[in-house]
């Protein structure tokens, strides 16, 4: 079962920089140009993602993963 849970780019950035749970993922729809599907980020590999810009990364999801 999963939970998804729209979120503002800096909240998703906070919750990815501090989150210490495996079944609680910041996810992002069309990153590395993928605009149909959810991608998972990661604070170590993405730290540096242009989190305010709302045309290239439009929108953020909390995915709360209960069967991980």
């Amino acid at each position: 079962m999963i939970i998804r849970i729209p979120l503002y780019s800096t909240l998703a950035k906070i919750i990815l920089k501090f989150n210490p749970f495996k079944n609680i993922l910041v996810m992002c729809l069309g990153y590395n140009e993928d605009y149909e599907y959810y991608t998972e980020l990661v604070w170590e590999d993405d730290k540096c993602l242009e989190f305010y810009d709302r045309e290239t990364y439009s929108k953020f999801a909390l995915w709360i993963c209960f069967n991980r």
